[in-house]
């Protein structure tokens, strides 16, 4: 029988993969540096742990002399047990969990063109490439060297027990999928909530001769829509030649302002003699002409004219948002910049834009300047006094994204660029926990200034207190992350950071609306071994305890924002009981704060108890905001291939996960609740969104946490096309489906998603490849089987290419293209790639 093999690579993307479970070897070799060769030997799934041979070669001209060098690097999963590390090596995981440390010492020098090799067994397995050892690095003499890291498992015994997917077990999974005739599917994602079917077409509208009409004054059409239309369509049309004409006979594109319409809402119809966009809203004029754009640009790219077709489409939900980390891992301007444009491209309307955490701090903040100066650098250092330690394979340096901050300006430009597609951008800053960078940047300034004898200077915007005996640890394995609330100059520091950036939306001309304060994951144990705290505790007659004193601290946050006019958010986590139960809590707190916070319900973790959190708040009283964490977050890995980044403590999410839930419902599809063992008497003993309370459901966010993108196309890969699945589910009604029952249900929804993955494959991903060629998305492995000598295929996206080889090599564009099955000899060796 033939050999079958299937690889994988993102647009070019040089991170090889055999989909029959071989990897081709794509590691840099380079004599200027070491190299650190993992090798795991054996996967032992029941005890949780792994038999790993280190190899350390030194390829440098510079000698490691015994007792002064040390590996260092951070490793996801795969902490090595102290008591199988060789004797004369020291081992330290460095705060957090994962930044680790061998020490060498007498017995094991190594000199400049040797290799050392040793055993160690390690707690925890590296079930994926990206979660085993990264950003290598060895200290020498005062000095770092980088190490190309080689990370070697095909041959492991116990491999076949993490059941890696194959090409067959993907291609039995897209049995639902097939192809359908493209004159069949829609133009626009997100589906409108009203279209007719095209059935002819008129020529592309080259030149536009704008009409406008309405009930209101010519004053307010200049105000609302005159000036923000010119803009718009120099900016999506550049080539489209417009001037306003005084009759709607001169016109063959008519510009309405209709009050009838809701926020955001809009018409199009185009005709054959003109098109006509009404709106009552400058978000509605922007989504009208983006549909429009996908419509042009699909007509581009089939060679084709515009359809005959009438669009009424308005939002389902009003908040529509992303999340992106860049404190894990930072990206830039640009970056950011050219999410808010895909953003925009499928009609979502908040870019919330986490800024700290424990591992960075990117903003700049005038007056404090070691935030950025300390808090936005990571790499190797002795005392934190000059950077952050080294986290996610940043290593001695910081690596690619590991450092960097916006400016002042650059905050301001990009608040500017958003306000004018549409999207309010939410700055989320961490305070009292995940708050490590801030809190390591201040100590900085406190030593500076009191080495210079400034005693009052170093301690007006302190975080910790050096006398603080408290023991916790964070989900992070951190014992020094939260703030101490305690201490006035805790709130100094944060009254100043909302005062600088309540400023630089002053001067962007755009309205501050929200701040976040994240404050998810707060350890136990906080603050109850700082004498400050027990001083405040203990001397209060009324008998304050730590969770009243952390609700008095909140109260306080939530005024300093408000005097600026803006709104205090955070993850569900500040609503609940502060308690041992830690991320198992589902008790309300008693303190309201006059429900005029929003919290964002995140822990949704199938069958962990809190997957009805969102409605607990909703019901209570609470504008909530859905971020599903079983749903919505796009570093969930979509499955456990070794190739896939992203983490999986919250199960593996894939696209249909995200399409397939109903935000108002979560447990009304019944092939969730199949494929996540969900079982009804489960589901009757949660709580369920109140009819009456649902406007307080006011949207859903999606997240991306960046502890595995470390570099920009690895953050492509993972957000697009998550981003365009999403914003099907944010704006879309709710599906007919979701009201049928099994089976019925079931049949219904799997064909509305093959009808969604044809629509994507052959439309939206080709308009948005032309809109941004530079960006390199998603193509998700090809799944095949080879029977009775014949090869079939499968694709989860219909329309995009598979190419093939007969002989092993790795396919290419010139390679021959799979359209229907192929005989195969029995001495051929396959090999797919999808393109």
């Amino acid at each position: 029988m033939a050999n079958f093999r299937a690889i994988f690579e993102q647009n070019f993307f040089p991170y090889c993969l055999l989909i029959s479970i071989f990897f081709l070897s794509c590691s840099p070799k380079d004599n200027s540096f070491a190299v650190l060769d993992y090798t795991i030997e054996k996967i032992d799934l029941k005890n949780n742990s792994m038999d790993v041979v280190f190899t350390i070669t030194n390829s440098t001209s510079i000698d490691f002399k015994k007792n002064e060098w040390s590996l260092h690097w951070n490793q996801i999963l795969g902490e090595p047990l102290a008591e199988s590390i060789p004797e004369g090596i020291d081992f330290e995981r460095v705060n957090g969990n994962s930044y680790f440390v061998f020490n060498f010492g007498d017995s094991w020098p190594l000199s400049a063109g040797e290799s050392i090799t040793f055993r160690i067994v390690t707690t925890g397995v590296m079930s994926r490439l990206p979660l085993g050892p990264k950003g290598a690095f060895v200290v020498t003499s005062n000095q770092s060297i980088d190490l190309h890291t080689n990370i070697h498992w095909q041959e492991a015994k116990g491999l076949e027990d993490l059941n890696l997917p194959t090409a067959k077990t993907r291609y039995q999974n897209l049995e639902n999928v097939n192809s359908l005739p493209i004159d069949s599917i829609a133009w626009i994602v997100p589906s409108p909530t009203y279209s007719t079917k095209p059935t002819t077409e008129r020529l592309r509208l080259a030149n536009w001769n704008v009409y406008f009409t309405s009930e209101n004054t010519m004053d307010e059409f200049d105000f609302l829509l005159k000036v923000p239309f010119e803009e718009m369509v120099s900016t999506l049309f550049p080539d489209v030649g417009l001037q306003w004409v005084k009759s709607v006979e001169e016109a063959n594109f008519i510009l309405k302002l209709s009050s009838d319409l809701t926020q955001e809402a809009y018409h199009l119809e185009i005709k054959q003699d003109h098109v006509v966009v009404a709106t009552n809203s400058y978000g509605g004029l922007f989504y009208a002409l983006q549909s429009l754009l996908q419509i042009d640009q699909i007509a581009i790219l089939e060679n084709r004219g515009w359809p005959i077709i009438k669009i009424d489409d308005k939002p389902r939900f009003s908040y529509r948002g992303f999340m992106l980390d860049i404190s894990r891992n930072f990206y830039g301007l640009p970056k950011l910049k050219q999410i808010v444009d895909l953003m925009a491209m499928f009609k979502l309307n908040h870019f919330d834009i986490k800024l700290s955490d424990d591992e960075g701090w990117r903003l700049e903040i005038p007056g404090l300047p070691e935030l950025t100066e300390i808090g936005s650098k990571r790499g190797y250092t002795t005392d934190e006094s000059d950077r952050l330690i080294p986290m996610y394979g940043s290593g001695a340096t910081g690596g690619e994204t590991g450092n960097g901050f916006l400016s002042k300006d650059d905050f301001i430009s990009l608040l500017q660029y958003a306000k004018s597609k549409n999207i309010t951008i939410i700055p989320q800053l961490s305070f009292p926990s995940h708050a490590r960078a801030s809190i390591i940047s201040m100590d900085a300034r406190r030593n500076k200034l009191l080495a210079m004898g400034d005693v009052v200077g170093a301690e007006k915007y302190a975080l910790s207190d050096p006398n603080d005996k408290s023991e916790y640890q964070s989900a992070q394995l951190y014992n020094d992350n939260a703030i101490n609330i305690c201490m006035e100059s805790s709130f100094t520091f944060f009254d100043k950071v909302v005062e600088e950036v309540a400023a630089m939306y002053r001067e962007a001309d755009v309205p501050f609306k929200q701040f976040g304060i994240g404050a998810d994951e707060l350890p136990y144990g906080v603050w109850e071994g700082s004498p400050i705290c027990y001083n405040s505790v203990n001397g209060n007659s009324t008998g304050v305890d730590f969770e009243r004193l952390y609700n008095k601290a909140l109260i306080r946050l939530k005024e300093s924002i408000e005097k600026h006019g803006a709104i205090m958010s955070g993850w569900e986590d500040f609503l609940l009981v502060h308690s041992k139960n830690s991320q198992s809590e589902t008790k309300l707190k008693e303190e309201r704060f006059n429900y005029e916070v929003i919290p964002y319900s995140w822990n949704n973790t199938w069958r962990g108890g809190r997957e009805d959190m969102v409605y607990k708040l909703a019901n209570a009283g609470f504008k909530t905001v859905m971020s599903n964490s079983s749903a919505f977050y796009f570093d969930m890995a979509n499955d456990n291939d070794m190739d896939a980044f992203g983490l999986s403590w919250s199960g593996y999410v894939d696209y249909f996960d995200t399409w397939a839930i109903d935000p108002q419902d979560i447990f009304a599809n019944s092939v969730l609740n199949q494929k996540h063992n969900i079982q009804s008497d489960y589901i009757s003993k949660t709580t369920r969104l109140k009819p009456s309370k649902r406007d307080n459901l006011i949207g859903i966010q999606s997240q991306l946490w960046t502890e595995t993108v470390t570099n920009h196309q690895i953050l492509e890969q993972m957000l697009v096309p998550n981003l365009i699945v999403f914003a099907e589910r944010a704006w879309a009604k709710q599906p007919d489906w979701i009201s049928n029952t099994a089976p019925t249900q079931e049949q219904k929804m799997l064909k509305e998603w093959n009808y969604f993955l044809n629509v994507l494959g052959k439309r939206t991903l080709p308009v948005l490849h032309h809109r941004f060629p530079e960006i390199v998305y998603d193509l998700p492995k090809p799944g095949g089987v080879i029977e009775n000598d014949t090869l079939y295929v499968r694709s989860q996206f219909p329309g995009l290419q598979v190419r093939y080889s007969l002989d092993g090599s790795v396919p290419n564009q010139t390679s021959k293209l799979y359209q229907y099955p192929i005989l195969i000899d029995s001495d051929d060796v396959v090999v797919l790639r999808s393109f």
